[in-house]
């Protein structure tokens, strides 16, 4: 029988920042909720597919590794010869609607395709997809919902928009008593970890640095990314502890823009399917990298999941991706649609998780941070296509660099060689998935071609 479907994805939020994970700050709180209640369940063991936006965005929404889809460099948009879920959905009458802040979510991407209603929320585009009404909404509500009226556009944030277009889908939907999917990408957790005015005080404790100092780092940490990497990451405690307090304040508030969209949909639709999640984690000084990028450790593939109002599905601890989620939430509305990578959460354990991280990015990533700063050693980075498979105990790698393995939750120490048995058994199970799931889906490449405002707004997000 079909059900609304409500699926909200997370910028850059990483597990351990939540408060599903016992977290000392407790930056999710509505989350928490939903995952208590009755018919709520977390799994404190997700792991994302890829290590950033477009490539992860793309897994969700067609249920392929990034290496079949190949929507997962800079160049790459979803081939036309992909099949989407939002197609599958469309066909079975399905009123479907996108909302995005980030251009890698977008038309241009290949993944808009599917949606009736694809919203991207640029610089150019805002007053079209939004109205005049939310826009002048918006800008009365400037100090609660931004950083107040200022020109600077890398300080404010959109949540106030996206919360609009999404409740005004559930409000036409259930006035139309249409059958809803809802895909909403909240972005203000992304760097540069600029908070909302009400929230910029709300975990700024227990460091030396002011909030307007904190405030000043977070902004310049977001416009020299790749020249803080290429110096090795140079900052102090305190420095630390700001960052990641600012960090903390943006997930708090797009907690609360969650609740909002949560409740419209609770209230307006009838018994609506929810999924919250993230695309991938961040990295603070892991592996002496920022943000999303290069390597596939824990801090950016490790992302939390709540799945509610599907029967007989439980939280547990063992390893889950979102397309299980989403193969899960398909054979509950019967819409068939295969899912090569997923399996339903009420059915199968699954033994891995895998993610994978393209080598035409990693090298692009790694050229742009050597131009930095000539001493930068690019060395330790594994070239090439990524692949790692994570198991509760373990953390395998490879790539035309060779291989590693890490024991959890330590995951520093390459352990190989003193586990050579596990190394070569998980060697053999990573060639067998890609034999099976990782070859290209379709023969042909398609551009993403990107205009000056997409441009000047990647520039913005540090992708370029």
């Amino acid at each position: 029988m079909p059900r609304d479907i409500v699926w909200i994805t997370l910028e850059s939020v990483r597990q351990d920042h939540t408060s599903l994970d016992g977290y000392r700050r407790d930056t999710t709180p509505f989350l928490q909720s939903l995952a208590d209640r009755s018919d709520g369940a977390t799994f404190k063991h997700c792991f994302s597919h890829d290590v950033w936006t477009r490539a992860s965005s793309a897994s969700i929404l067609t249920g392929l590794a990034s290496s079949s889809h190949r929507t997962w460099t800079q160049e790459n948009r979803l081939s036309s010869d992909v099949p989407t879920i939002p197609e599958a959905l469309q066909r079975t009458d399905y009123r479907t609607a996108c909302v995005s802040p980030n251009p890698q979510l977008s038309e241009v991407t290949g993944l808009a395709r599917g949606f009736d209603h694809f919203h991207y929320l640029g610089k150019d585009t805002l007053l079209d997809e939004a109205g005049v009404l939310t826009v002048l909404g918006y800008l009365t509500k400037l100090n609660q919902h931004s950083a107040g009226y200022t020109t600077d556009t890398a300080k404010h944030s959109v949540g106030y928009v996206s919360d609009a277009i999404a409740r005004r889908h559930i409000r036409e939907a259930a006035q139309a008593d249409e059958d809803l999917f809802l895909y909403v990408h909240l972005g203000d957790s992304h760097h540069p970890y600029y908070p909302p005015k009400p929230y910029q005080d709300l975990f700024a404790d227990g460091f030396e640095m002011s909030v307007g100092e904190s405030l000043d780092l977070v902004l310049e940490m977001s416009s020299n990314l790749h020249g803080y990497i290429a110096r090795g990451v140079p900052f102090t405690n305190d420095e630390w502890n700001a960052l990641q307090a600012m960090y903390d304040a943006t997930i708090r508030y797009v907690d609360d823009t969650v609740r909002s969209i949560v409740e419209c949909a609770e209230n307006r639709l009838n018994d609506p399917i929810v999924v919250v999640t993230s695309d991938h984690g961040e990295l603070f000084g892991e592996q002496e990298m920022l943000a999303h990028m290069v390597v596939a450790d824990d801090a950016v593939s490790h992302v939390p999941l709540v799945v509610c109002g599907i029967e007989a599905v439980e939280s547990h601890n063992g390893v889950v991706q979102h397309a299980d989620a989403m193969k899960t939430v398909l054979n509950e509305v019967g819409v068939e649609f295969e899912v090569p990578i997923g399996y339903d959460l009420r059915e199968q354990d699954r033994e891995f998780a895998v993610t994978q991280r393209s080598g035409v990015r990693c090298a692009s990533k790694l050229d742009m941070i050597g131009e930095r700063d000539d001493a930068f050693d690019a060395s330790s980075y594994h070239v090439g296509d990524l692949t790692s498979l994570r198991t509760l105990d373990h953390r395998y790698q490879q790539s035309e660099s060779g291989e590693d393995l890490f024991a959890v939750p330590d995951g520093v120490s390459d352990v190989s060689e003193e586990r050579s048995d596990v190394c070569a058994e998980l060697a053999q199970k990573c060639e067998s998935w890609l034999d099976s799931y990782g070859l290209p889906e379709s023969e042909r490449e398609e551009q993403a071609e990107f205009d000056d405002s997409m441009t000047s707004h990647l520039e913005d997000l540090g992708y370029l």
